[in-house]
Order: structure tokens, then C-alpha cells, then sequence
């Protein structure tokens, strides 16, 4: 459906360019012209909507397919030009852009590659914090900067954990399955004790043990044993920003 949908789009934006540069050389009337472009724009409007209630991320889409610099015409009829697509300041190209959001991301990462993954949201807000000089960025530039960093392969780019928690791997982790198991219990609260990876995973006391010893001597964990806490492991790559402590708050 979604393929189908962008085949038409495409399509549909090299038609109404086509007919426009045919218009202008005075091979159309003026009347067939407005006829024919109003339906190829009603066309890509209504399919560009039915594209993001699919989900899909329109302007990711158009820039991957270079529809901008491809056909300039069609875009500014439809009122989808670069500078409405993305708020990108003055004087910068797009790529231009990302470039200085992707240098803000590898900043991040270099300051947080010890904890091994990042909380997607997290990292959003860090790198923000960086671009003071830019109002306009919004969550989708800094998850596009991402993207085009990670094909580079400057980071490995993100990943979406079990129970849909997103995260961005900061440096190549080679992690076992019974690893990954792990983190993904601690997906959500941003910890897990020991007795929760026996219960939920269910592994014998020395296997939990062993399998979190082993992520916290990688520093992708660090390891909390109160009496108050039961033993509890933390994971700063994936903790809130409102657990300011290591340890947490005790709970009873």
C-alpha cells in the first residue's frame, strides 16, 4: 500500500513538473494548464496524506528521492519547497543542515559512548541543548541527522528495543542474546534487580548474575547492592532524566 502510494506520488510530481516547463514553452493553453494542475496537485495532496496516516515520514521520503532539486516546479506549486518542508535557516543548503546536526549527534556520543546506547528522546534533547543558534530544529531533523550519520557509519544508529522503547546505539555493541534480553527488561524503567531477571527471564540466580556482571563490565550498567534497593542494576543509557542519582530512590 505505502508503495504503491509513494510510486504515485513520484509520478505524479514529474507529471504536474513536465506539464509546467510544457506550459511555459506556450505548448499548452492556459485553461488545459490549470485543469490538468489542480488535479495532479489534488492528486499528490491526497496521497501524501494518506501516506502519513500510514505513518510514514513525508518529507524523509521526498528527500531520499531528491524530489526537491529533481522537480523545483512541481514543488513550489504544491507549496512543498525545501524551506517549507524543513524550517532550514538562512543561507544553508539542506545537507548543509544535517551536517551541523550530525556534528552536534557525534558530540553527544562521544561524550556518552562509555554507557554504550542512548534513550532516543535523551539524545533529542542533548543535541538541541547544542544548536542554540537554530530555533527550528525539530525531533524528526535531529532523527534525520541520526539516520544519515548511521549511514555513514560514524554510529550505529538506532534501534528499537522490545515494548517499542527507541534507542541509539553510540558505538558497535556485540551483544549476546541473553544480554540484549536484559536490557530490554530495563527498557523502561531504565533498571532491573536481579530478582526480576530470574522471574521474568527464567534464569537461575548465578546465570542473572553472571549475564549482568557482564554488562556492567562492559559499562553499559552499573551495579547497585543496597539492601534497600535488592540489588538492583542500573542502566544510564536508558534511565529517565528525572533519576538524577545512580542509585535511584529506595523503595521499600
Amino acid at each position: 500500500m505505502q508503495e504503491r502510494l509513494r510510486t504515485e506520488i513520484f509520478a505524479s510530481i514529474a507529471t504536474l513538473d513536465q506539464l509546467k516547463m510544457i506550459y511555459d514553452l506556450g505548448a499548452v493553453d492556459i485553461r488545459t494548464f490549470e485543469r490538468e494542475s489542480a488535479a495532479l496537485v489534488q492528486e499528490v495532496k491526497s496521497n501524501i496524506g494518506e501516506l502519513k496516516r500510514l505513518g510514514t515520514d513525508i518529507f524523509r521520503f521526498l528527500d531520499h528521492e531528491r524530489i526537491p532539486e529533481s522537480f523545483p516546479n512541481a514543488m513550489s506549486m504544491l507549496d512543498l519547497s525545501v524551506q517549507s518542508i524543513r524550517s532550514v535557516p538562512q543561507g544553508l543548503t539542506l545537507d548543509e543542515f544535517y551536517d551541523y546536526i550530525g556534528l552536534a549527534i557525534l558530540d553527544v556520543a562521544t561524550v556518552h559512548a562509555s554507557k554504550g546506547l542512548m534513550g532516543l528522546a535523551e539524545l533529542i534533547v542533548e543535541v538541541v541543548k547544542r544548536l542554540p543558534q537554530f530555533k527550528s530544529v525539530s525531533y524528526s531533523d535531529v532523527i534525520e541527522a541520526v539516520n544519515r550519520v548511521a549511514e555513514h557509519g560514524l554510529i550505529p544508529g538506532i534501534r528499537t528495543l522490545r515494548g517499542g522503547v527507541k534507542v541509539v546505539e553510540l558505538r558497535p555493541l556485540e551483544l549476546r542474546r541473553d544480554q540484549s534480553d536484559v536490557i530490554n527488561l530495563a527498557a523502561l524503567k531504565g533498571y532491573v534487580s536481579i530478582e526480576e531477571v530470574m522471574m521474568n527471564l527464567k534464569w537461575s540466580e548465578d546465570h542473572a548474575r553472571q549475564v549482568l556482571t557482564s554488562l556492567v563490565d562492559a559499562g553499559m550498567a552499573v551495579a547497585d547492592i543496597r539492601f534497600s534497593t535488592g540489588g538492583r542494576y542500573y542502566f544510564p543509557g536508558l534511565r529517565s532524566r528525572d533519576d538524577s542519582e545512580t542509585g535511584g530512590t529506595s523503595e521499600a
